[in-house]
């Protein structure tokens, strides 16, 4: 069974599609994540992200990214991730706003970032687990020498 990685674009604009599996798979890779996994990438306008921000986070402006995990309760622990036996693990969704994608570095952190998120990682809660989660960011972009 391998990773199942959907790339929706919901805007007009050309995306670099292949890149996004290169950086989720390259990520994956990095966290010794092996399990099969499934989760979409959605590319939408900045007002159709700022939408979403209002509805799920009530903040009434555009952001880089939102993560819909369907994990999101369990702790940042991959390991236990991992251990599931010949299941599909079902991720969620990164929505990605459109105007930060065309920076190939941007793009990157922006993927990492919300895959950590999808994994169970959070910097709202604690100074720690952000300063954590930013850690781990530049350990990752660094092993794919973006």
């Amino acid at each position: 069974m391998k990773h199942e990685i959907l790339v929706y674009n919901k805007t007009s604009r050309k995306t670099p599609k292949k890149f996004i599996p290169d950086i989720i798979l390259g990520t994956l890779n990095f966290l010794k994540l092996k399990q099969p996994l499934e989760m979409a990438v959605l590319i939408v306008s900045p007002e159709e992200i700022k939408k979403l921000n209002k509805i799920w986070r009530g903040k009434n402006e555009s952001a880089d990214e939102l993560s819909f995990g369907l994990n999101s309760r369990l702790p940042a622990d991959v390991a236990k991730l991992a251990k599931k036996q010949n299941k599909m693990l079902e991720l969620g969704e990164i929505v990605v706003n459109a105007n930060k994608i065309f920076e190939k570095n941007n793009f990157a952190k922006i993927l990492i970032h919300g895959l950590l998120h999808l994994l169970g990682y959070n910097h709202e809660k604690s100074d720690s687990e952000a300063e954590k989660m930013e850690q781990l960011e530049a350990k990752i972009f660094k092993h794919l020498n973006i």
